[in-house]
């Protein structure tokens, strides 16, 4: 009975671990997000715009979802420097994946065409 016990807990241990896999891929986005913060120059801000698309491009290598929000903080980014048609693009992608996500991208857009 104790081996069966013990052998119930093993499989348990072992099965939990191949379970902690993530949905998203979320790259190094804390680490650049905090330099960016900690130190807001041009280069963390270009590093952390990097990671973002490499996020993006990373995800869909490892067929993982791209988390929520980055498409909308790669928007913004992008429509602080003035691409506009690019950060149409990536709010438009941030809707396609996370449709609540409109209400906040629908002001964002009203704001950046003010």
């Amino acid at each position: 009975m104790n081996f069966k016990y013990l052998s119930m807990i093993l499989v348990a241990i072992a099965l939990s671990g191949c379970a902690s896999k993530t949905l998203y891929h979320w790259g190094n986005y804390s680490d650049t997000l905090y330099a960016s913060i900690k130190e807001p120059t041009a280069e963390s801000r270009a590093k952390h715009k990097a990671e973002l698309s490499n996020i993006i491009a990373k995800a869909e290598q490892k067929k993982k979802k791209v988390p929520p929000g980055i498409y909308f903080e790669l928007a913004t980014l992008e429509a602080n420097d003035g691409n506009k048609e690019k950060a149409k693009e990536y709010f438009s992608k941030e809707i396609s994946l996370f449709p609540e996500s409109k209400k906040y991208v629908e002001l964002a857009l009203k704001e950046m065409e003010s």
